[in-house]
């Protein structure tokens, strides 16, 4: 990846999943081998990341896809939250899911010429 490349902001949201994904399934190691300081740090970290990216959206314009995002984001921040406080891992596996999959979109999209 070239610099140009690694700064254009669609390519920076699919590295920031790609650590939020990471963050998530230490968490998830963590959780299983109770090693409750290290999961409560990176599933944290984890919903940092998400709430960041939920406040940099522009929604100001109103437009469709921004506000779907900020749902998208919100909503899986929700769920990452209660999930963390419940320790519930077949909710963290899917929100791991979740922001994998979002990973590979905005990796995708990231490629696409502009």
């Amino acid at each position: 990846m070239t610099i140009p490349e690694a700064t254009r902001p669609e390519a920076l949201v699919s590295r920031l999943f790609e650590k939020s994904c990471i963050l998530l399934h230490d968490s998830l190691t963590a959780l299983e081998s109770s090693d409750e300081e290290f999961f409560q740090q990176s599933s944290l970290h984890a919903i940092q990341i998400l709430l960041s990216l939920r406040f940099v959206l522009d929604i100001s314009r109103d437009d469709a896809f921004s506000m779907s995002l900020y749902e998208t984001y919100t909503a899986i921040s929700a769920s990452l939250i209660r999930g963390r406080k419940n320790k519930d891992k077949e909710l963290l596996h899917k929100i791991y899911l979740a922001l994998d999959e979002l990973r590979e979109a905005w990796q995708t999209f990231s490629k696409t010429p502009t």
